[in-house]
């Protein structure tokens, strides 16, 4: 056999930097019968990191106190056990299809096709309220060999004046990781049918502007559905760049959370080996995918942070509006920045903050490079570091294929009640989750008027912080409300008093009387909260009435 010599110096390249095809004949790919999926048992921290370096390492578990690792069995660790059932769904790279509807052996997932088109309807339907735009193009589709666009579909009630400010949820940078772009549809859904139904839903499209982009990488995720026609073992990572590790084709491709321009592009766990599943690209946002997406959150997100020579030593604007979230699977962690350093970032109290409060509404961990190390390149860096806006890791579920079952009975109801708790910071989303909670809005005609009712809550946090310290819980100090407009908009605001007669506690019930002519005909009102050290809440919302009785019709978990 002959090699050309782009394919001598792509073999030497993964030969050199220790990849998975540097333990097979040149030329050939591992079959098979060469590769397991394991569980390896450990929580100590430099095993873990160990494992991410030597292998293709899937995900930590950390409940139950294992990881999932891809590799050789020739290099399998003694004490790993391999998944049978997981092993045996790796075949070949099956011929990817095009086409409507769901994921044969996951039905619960639409496939990137059906997406479209039902996120593409929802604009349709009421373009006052959607918007369906295009924002880049898969390596495909940028060298003519088909492919698929990026899209977001955005939501806002575009009645209402802007600038506003902007909540970016995107999903499925990495193909095989099913159940994201299916919880960043459904959450879309649950935006677009809850507007004019739920109080809380239809504030924040009033005065938000809502981003989704279900599909990062549709190249990589047709490759993961064919995978999933029959059994369910989805492998395939990144793009499908096919400049890089030619002599592998199981194994070509970017990863796109590894190719983000900034500091820490080329850094620890991301690879220079084009084979390995951290490959990390040949040069920051050097893919379609990652340059397109850095574009549209440029053009959408203000610059929060001032101009200097290291932005990641420089903390953003403490007034700064906007959150942006990238959703992966799997460990049931809330990642916050930095992701590329073992280094607390300068926005720190903020950032934890809000990763504590979405940790609390999944029960999820919530952490700094906690469990797995460091992660250089992402998506969430780079965002944070060039634009200043809080930006978060979301690693739902405990596995790639995702069982539906398990996603509809855990996994989606615990995403989007976090993606729920994270859109109300949108607006100084620095400051608002150092704030108390509220929640349990109701309201009781009685003669005259009606009593409102809520609770303060300053304690809700993660249940486990991933070694660091949860945020202390203050007492409630004082809790407001407003009729008709947010409090940032309001003329004015009206106190309610404690229902124990003293606000001392962490979480306190609150009550405030209501004159009908405060209340006359129907009006949507805001109640919020502040603690001991000056920190107000987010508000949350109800819609009253002088003849009727209305209760909050959404409370996340």
């Amino acid at each position: 056999m002959r090699f050309s010599l782009s394919l001598m110096i792509a073999l030497a390249a993964c030969l050199a930097a220790g990849g998975l095809e540097a333990h097979h004949p040149a030329g050939t790919e591992p079959t098979t019968a060469d590769v397991v999926v394991a569980r390896v048992y450990t929580d100590d921290k430099e095993r873990l990191r160990r494992l991410g370096r030597e292998h293709d390492l899937w995900g930590y578990v950390w409940r139950k106190g294992y990881a999932v690792i891809r590799t050789d069995r020739e290099r399998l660790p003694a004490d790993a056990l391999i998944d049978d059932e997981a092993t045996a769904g790796l075949r070949p790279i099956p011929e990817p299809w095009r086409g409507a509807g769901t994921i044969p052996a996951r039905p619960c997932y639409r496939t990137v096709e059906q997406t479209y088109d039902d996120l593409e309807a929802l604009a349709t339907a009421e373009p006052q309220l959607t918007r369906w735009v295009d924002v880049g193009d898969s390596w495909e589709r940028s060298q003519g060999l088909g492919g698929y666009d990026l899209h977001a579909l955005i939501l806002s009630n575009q009645a209402i004046a802007g600038p506003k400010p902007v909540f970016m949820v995107m999903a499925a940078s990495h193909a095989r990781e099913l159940a994201t772009a299916e919880a960043a549809a459904r959450f879309a859904e649950m935006l677009f049918e809850g507007y004019g139904q739920d109080p809380d839903i239809t504030w924040i499209l009033d005065y938000f502007e809502i981003h989704i982009v279900p599909h990062h990488n549709p190249d990589g995720r047709k490759i993961a559905e064919a995978q999933c026609s029959s059994g369910c073992t989805p492998g395939w990572r990144k793009n499908t760049n096919q400049d890089y590790c030619v002599v592998s084709p199981p194994d070509r491709g970017a990863d796109l959370n590894r190719n983000g321009s900034g500091s820490f592009w080329g850094g620890p766990f991301s690879s220079s080996n084009q084979c390995n599943s951290t490959y990390r690209g040949a040069s920051a946002a050097s893919e379609p995918e990652t340059s397109d997406l850095e574009a549209h959150a440029a053009a959408t997100f203000p610059d929060f942070r001032d101009a200097a020579p290291n932005d990641f030593l420089t903390p953003a604007d403490g007034e700064a509006n906007g959150i942006f979230i990238s959703i992966h699977s799997f460990g049931e962690i809330v990642f916050y920045p930095w992701e590329g350093i073992e280094q607390a970032p300068p926005n720190l109290a903020g950032l934890r903050a809000l990763s504590q409060k979405m940790g609390y509404s999944t029960t999820y961990a919530a952490c700094q490079n906690c469990f797995l190390g460091t992660a250089s390149g992402t998506n969430v860096d780079h965002v944070y570091e060039k634009l200043g806006v809080p930006s978060f890791t979301f690693e739902i579920g405990t596995e790639f294929g995702e069982s539906c079952q398990s996603f509809e009975d855990s996994v989606l109801p615990q995403t989007l009640g976090g993606l729920f708790t994270a859109i109300r910071h949108t607006r100084h989303s620095y400051r608002t989750p150092l704030g108390p909670d509220v929640y349990g809005l109701a309201y009781q005609p009685v003669a005259g008027g009606g009593t409102l009712s809520a609770t303060a809550d300053d304690s809700r946090r993660a249940v486990n912080g991933g070694g660091e310290p949860l945020d202390a819980a203050q007492a409630i100090a004082e809790v407001r409300f407003t009729i008709d407009q947010p409090p940032w908009l309001a003329a004015e605001s009206f106190a309610m008093a404690p229902g124990d007669g003293a606000f001392d506690e962490s979480q306190e019930d609150a009550v405030a009387m209501l004159t009908s002519e405060q209340i006359s005909g129907a009006v949507i009102v805001f109640v919020y909260a502040e603690d001991a050290d000056g920190n107000a809440g987010p508000p949350a919302a109800v819609w009253i009435s002088g003849d009727d009785f209305f209760e909050d019709g959404f409370e996340a978990p």
